[in-house]
């Protein structure tokens, strides 16, 4: 059989201004190309949720010193360790926010990893599969295949991209795009820092930008339509353009990349900040988003890890603890726009989490930090259905090994099975496999094993409420 393999082109910003003279963004108008998909079992998704954030804490946050709070001789006195409902403690000294809003939210301190190298496990964190360099490439992201799932609720009206990437340039594993599915479903990249990215013409522009673009159109109408014998990848870049174009067309889009002085206070003045006020934005205006992928980088503390006047741990945990605490609340403050009576928050999945721990106990004597540790490490889930006021998992008196799974898998959740509790809150089946791929290898949406041994993964069905 002939297989329909796409040549997709990845372009940087800078790149597709140099080819069609507007901003990245993605094609987002195709149809799903035809698949053979099937599923392994007649799974019950949960279908609590209608979008996903993720919010990647890139690095390795160590558990012991934030949601699984350890108190020690390396503890230092500002962290203000206190105890919280089931048996939770927190250093309030630098989550001086957290507590206000642990009714909106569960955490988990049962997580573990398979692995703890970054570049790995930032792959397992995009993907929920293991690396695997013959195909890596072929493997899409999890955004990807929801994205994919949900292209028939899509809208007529819906101009941003289904997918987009916040900041994950930087990532180690690079950012997972699309693999082999379409390029429509494929990450839109964003950099944000101080300031939103700019994706809206000019004012006064947009006549000239009209005519730019009408007349780019007669110039490249053949190339585009994929007559003759050209190659695909032009039409790959026409979608592209075309989604750019939907974008700077639609007047929706200056409010939604707007980022006001009093949210960048209310928000704790950072970058994973700005990244989390424009996740709210983005899906409060119900434009087509579906699944957001923020990161938080700087996380690896091999040295120095409590240093004061640094970007180390006391910084970045202040950070990502005002970000989160205020996008929870403005979410459930926000009547949701296709669930009567609920909030934004109750149709959106936030997922909070690290690639893997830190090493427990005592910091290392000469260095003064905390290395990878893949048997433990915590995270968050909101919104989406999920229980408010739980915690899920308990460790030994160090934060190094799990006593308490704390859910029906009797054993450590790892990141299949957050894939798993993902796809199953936004109603798609997990066990789904596509056959016809470029490789032939049929593709899981999770496989049942890890790299090393059957698992049997599965949603967590204890997250929900």
């Amino acid at each position: 059989m002939k297989r329909n393999h796409r040549n997709i082109p990845m372009l940087t910003r800078r790149e597709l201004l140099r080819v069609g003279g507007i901003s990245l963004a993605g094609g987002f108008l195709n149809r799903f190309r035809p698949f053979n998909v099937r599923a392994e079992q007649n799974a019950r998704p949960q279908a609590t949720a209608r979008q996903v954030l993720f919010l990647n804490v890139d690095g390795g946050m160590s558990q012991v010193d934030t949601l699984d709070a350890k108190e020690g001789p390396w503890t230092p006195g500002y962290f203000d360790i206190r105890s919280f409902a089931n048996d939770l403690k927190l250093p309030v000294g630098i989550m001086p926010n957290l507590p206000g809003v642990l009714d909106k939210l569960t955490v988990v301190r049962s997580f573990a990893a398979w692995d703890v190298v970054h570049g790995r496990a930032q792959y397992y964190i995009q993907t929920g599969h293991p690396l695997n360099l013959a195909l890596a490439k072929e493997v899409p992201s999890i955004g990807a295949v929801v994205c994919s799932e949900l292209a028939q609720q899509r809208k007529a009206s819906d101009s941003l991209p289904p997918f987009i990437a916040m900041n994950l340039a930087g990532n180690q594993a690079g950012l997972i795009n699309q693999g082999f599915l379409s390029a429509e479903f494929g990450p839109m990249s964003l950099s944000v820092g101080a300031a939103p990215p700019n994706l809206a013409p000019q004012p006064g522009m947009e006549a000239t930008f009209q005519r730019r673009w009408q007349r780019l159109q007669e110039l490249d109408r053949s190339l585009r339509t994929g007559q003759g014998e050209v190659d695909r990848s032009y039409s790959d870049y026409h979608e592209y353009y075309k989604g750019a174009q939907a974008i700077m067309n639609d007047p929706r889009v200056p409010k939604v990349m707007t980022i006001t002085d009093e949210d960048k206070k209310r928000y704790g003045n950072s970058t994973i900040g700005n990244c989390l006020i424009l996740a709210r934005n983005l899906f409060q205006a119900d434009a087509g988003t579906r699944f957001i992928m923020a990161s938080h980088g700087g996380w690896d503390h091999h040295a120095n890890i409590y240093k004061e006047g640094s970007r180390n741990h006391p910084v970045l945990i202040k950070e990502l603890d005002a970000a989160l605490s205020q996008l929870l609340k403005d979410l459930d403050s926000t009547p949701a726009r296709h669930s009567p009576g609920k909030t934004l928050l109750d149709e959106t999945l936030v997922v909070c989490m690290s690639e893997f721990g830190r090493t427990p106990g005592l910091i290392s004597e000469t260095r003064k930090g905390r290395e990878h540790y893949m048997q433990v490490h915590s995270g968050i889930f909101a919104g989406g259905g999920i229980r408010r006021g739980a915690v899920i998992g308990k460790t030994d008196d160090l934060g190094g090994k799990i006593v308490e799974s704390g859910w029906s898998g009797k054993r450590p959740i790892y990141m299949e099975d957050v894939a798993c509790t993902i796809y199953s809150a936004l109603g798609i089946n997990w066990t789904k496999t596509i056959d016809n791929t470029p490789s032939g290898r049929s593709f899981h949406y999770v496989e049942p094993a890890s790299g090393t041994k059957y698992v049997g993964f599965k949603p967590v069905a204890e997250l929900f409420a």
